[in-house]
């Protein structure tokens, strides 16, 4: 084996393992970080702890995002400035853990997931 191909078959043996994703899933792990519609999946599916992961991991995210705003409704001149990078950023959020679910990964949100791994 060639020195670039064992460099090759390190990189992939060190990147993070992927579940698979069945066909079934898929609209269940998109529908997992739209806010409330996170229960459908989390009160629904029973054969998947994958899917149950995202689920919990996408209602603590909704539920972190609608705090953030309620706190920034408190501030009056910051929060107006604030709350339109606040949609922006959990939109984000929202977008990148959606494709990482359907890609087979587990994206762990650095407070988030900390918080909806004791549910």
């Amino acid at each position: 084996m060639k020195p670039e191909e064992q460099l090759q078959a390190q990189i992939q043996t060190a990147s993070a393992p992927t579940d698979t994703v069945r066909d079934q899933d898929k609209i269940m792990l998109v529908l997992a970080y739209l806010g409330v519609l996170a229960l459908i999946p989390l009160l629904t599916v029973k054969d998947s702890a994958f899917v149950r992961w995202h689920a919990k991991n996408g209602l603590t995210l909704a539920v972190a995002g609608l705090l953030i705003i309620v706190l920034f409704n408190f501030l009056p001149v910051l929060g107006c400035f604030l709350m339109p990078l606040e949609a922006i950023a959990l939109i984000a959020l929202t977008v990148i853990a959606i494709t990482k679910a359907l890609r087979g990964e587990r994206w762990r949100i650095p407070v988030v997931t900390d918080v909806s791994e004791r549910f």
